[in-house]
């Protein structure tokens, strides 16, 4: 009898270990993601918040079905506490179709300006170089900008070129919703400028 006893209390002190070590694994990856960004971060975590945005300093793609991409800087204000951070904005409009049903998808996005300069030398030192490249036959290119937020994609495949952007929430990246175009990548260099003007 004392040793059915002394069996069950080891298997219950296993299962509460086991649960005690999967609990903590969990918690490690959620916190292990990356945040949102820190204007988002800012902008939720205030009462009040007015958000001025800048339409004269815009960039924008459009792909063949009506889908759009806006960059542009913004101002968010904590009414309550009068602190103001300055950011880069990306309103993005996609479609998604399930079971025949074409639905709009909105979102809005913020790249932090320190990660600003981080995407100007993305687009100076791997996309702009690049514009005219081609690949050999079966072979790809493909350049990545990682920010918190979006992932900026630039691919090059013999002479056809894609940019692509995808949304991300708490690092996590959202394949269903992105945005890509191949006849507005001779846009880039534009998107460079409004980079380089909200410095």
């Amino acid at each position: 009898m004392k040793q059915l006893i002394t069996s069950i209390i080891i298997k219950m002190e296993t299962k509460k270990l086991l649960i005690t070590f999967l609990s903590l694994l969990l918690i490690t990856k959620i916190y292990s993601q990356k945040p949102n960004s820190e204007t988002r971060q800012f902008i939720d975590n205030a009462e009040i918040t007015q958000i001025n945005k800048d339409w004269n300093v815009k960039a924008e793609f459009k792909s063949g079905i009506g889908e759009i991409v806006s960059f542009f800087p913004v101002e968010a204000m904590d009414l309550k506490s009068s602190q103001k951070v300055k950011s880069l904005q990306m309103d993005m409009t996609v479609s998604s179709q399930f079971l025949g049903k074409s639905n709009n998808y909105f979102k809005s996005s913020w790249i932090d300006l320190n990660e600003v300069d981080e995407f100007i030398l993305f687009i100076e030192t791997y996309v702009i170089p690049n514009l005219k490249e081609k690949t050999e036959r079966n072979q790809s290119t493909t350049y990545i900008f990682n920010s918190r937020e979006i992932t900026f994609s630039f691919y090059i495949e013999k002479s056809s070129r894609r940019i692509s952007i995808y949304l991300k929430d708490n690092g996590v990246t959202d394949y269903e919703h992105y945005f890509w175009t191949e006849t507005q990548v001779g846009k880039i260099p534009e998107l460079l400028t409004m980079l380089k003007e909200i410095k």
